[in-house]
């Protein structure tokens, strides 16, 4: 994938409300930077949590699927890594 400093720039024309406008404003003022670029970090941002949102709910789904048997491997599997790690921090 191509990094974000090799892509190509957008133009996009949104409607947004004017209080939404102004707190995008005085954050731009604020920081010193355009408000395009604001817009960016916050769009940037709500991708990236809409990812880890995603990821966490097919998390959830999968352990909701498993069975009780899957479910007691599961700890047993946990509880031993956390035997192990203990014996390898504590030495």
């Amino acid at each position: 994938m191509p990094s974000t400093s090799t892509l190509r720039k957008a133009k996009l024309t949104v409607t947004i409300s004017g209080d939404v406008v102004n707190e995008i404003d005085e954050i731009a003022k604020d920081k010193g930077t355009p408000r395009s670029q604001v817009m960016e970090e916050a769009l940037r941002d709500w991708l990236l949590k809409s990812k880890k949102r995603a990821i966490e709910k097919d998390i959830e789904a999968y352990y909701l699927s498993l069975t009780e048997k899957e479910k007691k491997e599961d700890e047993e599997w946990a509880k031993i890594a956390a035997e192990s790690a203990t014996r390898t921090w504590n030495g």
